[in-house]
Formats: structure tokens, C-alpha cells, sequence
């Protein structure tokens, strides 16, 4: 996996290395009312971390993560991550999620484009798919900016904090990102727009 970068971000992989970083954002209360987000001990954490994947392509089975670093932060405010193999070969599955004194900045969109600039431009995967609980509005507006369209309502479709929830899906093809220009169109806007 490759260091991401953007305007305003570092997106730096997740590896062995880092993880408890990753494990240490991944403590916030607040980051499960959405979504429901495992809790590992540091070392089954570092495991499953050293079995992932190394390289992305669309054959690939498991998590691809990113830390989101704000240039001249010493710190993450949350991650993003590609996972790949639940549904088929070619289709992967993204997520982030910000500790909340660093929303509507901004990042999560710009944390976004990076990934899926990088999904469709480096690797053969040939779409990706989001799902997000409907009072996510947030959420949804970001993948509507990215150009996702909603395909599915899912009835209990996840678990967020013990209990079954619905969720919308999302999804955007390669070739509609490409022919929209979209990692370069997008890119300019993901500075967060005046309230």
C-alpha cells in the first residue's frame, strides 16, 4: 500500500507499525453511532493487521486502511479504509470515520477522493459501494459529492451496537468516475464550503 497525499492530508497506511494508532482512534465512544466499529485487544489487532493484503488489485481479500493525518498534526483524526472480497471479485467497500472535533472540515471528503482516485487509477478494482445508516446525513451528502448513487435500501442490513439497523447503498462505477474526470474535478472542491 502507498502513502496517500492531498492539499491538506497525509493518508499514510495502515501496517504493524502504526496500528496502534489506529487502535487508539478507533476508542472513541462517539465513532460507534453509526457504525460498529470491533474492539480488539493491541496485539489481535496488530495480528489481523500483519494478514492483510499488501497490494491493492480487485482479487484482493481483506482491508486496506489509511490513517488521516492533517499536515503538521502528530496525530490522526480517524481513517479510511478499502475492503475487498466480501461481495465479489472487483468491488470494494468504503469507510471512514472522523473523531468529532475534526468534521466539517472537510477531510472525510478529501480522505476520500484520494482513496478512490487510487482505487480507479492504480488498480483494476471496477467499483466501489458504501452503505451508511439513512440518519447518516452527513455521510450520504459526502458520497453524493463523490459521485456515488444510491442503488439500494436494506432492511437490517448491519449491526450498530447490538442491534440490526437499516442501511442505504451506495455505489460508483470506474468508468463514471473516469468519464466525470472526477479525480481531478473533485479534488479542487474538497476544500469544505464557506457556511
Amino acid at each position: 500500500m502507498k502513502l496517500l497525499t492531498t492539499p491538506r492530508l497525509t493518508l499514510e497506511p495502515v501496517s504493524v507499525e502504526n496500528a496502534a494508532a489506529l487502535l487508539r482512534v478507533m476508542q472513541a465512544g462517539h465513532l460507534r453511532e453509526f457504525q460498529d466499529v470491533p474492539r480488539y485487544t493491541r496485539e489481535e489487532f496488530e495480528r489481523r493487521v500483519a494478514q492483510r493484503p499488501k497490494r491493492l488489485h480487485a482479487r484482493a481479500i481483506g482491508r486496506f486502511e489509511w490513517l488521516i493525518v492533517p499536515r503538521g498534526a502528530s496525530a490522526p483524526v480517524g481513517w479510511v479504509s478499502l475492503r475487498l472480497g466480501d461481495h465479489a471479485p472487483g468491488i470494494a467497500e468504503i469507510g471512514y470515520s472522523l473523531l468529532v472535533a475534526h468534521r466539517r472540515l472537510g477531510y472525510a471528503f478529501e480522505a476520500c477522493v484520494a482513496v478512490v482516485a487510487a482505487a480507479f487509477g492504480t488498480s483494476d478494482i471496477a467499483r466501489v459501494e458504501a452503505c451508511c445508516v439513512p440518519e447518516n446525513t452527513p455521510s450520504r451528502s459526502l458520497l453524493e459529492r463523490l459521485g456515488f448513487t444510491q442503488i439500494k435500501y436494506q432492511r437490517n442490513g448491519a449491526v450498530v451496537r447490538g442491534r440490526a439497523v437499516d442501511i442505504v447503498v451506495y455505489q460508483l462505477a470506474r468508468e463514471v468516475w473516469l468519464q466525470a474526470g472526477s479525480a481531478n474535478s473533485i479534488a479542487t472542491s474538497a476544500t469544505p464550503k464557506p457556511k
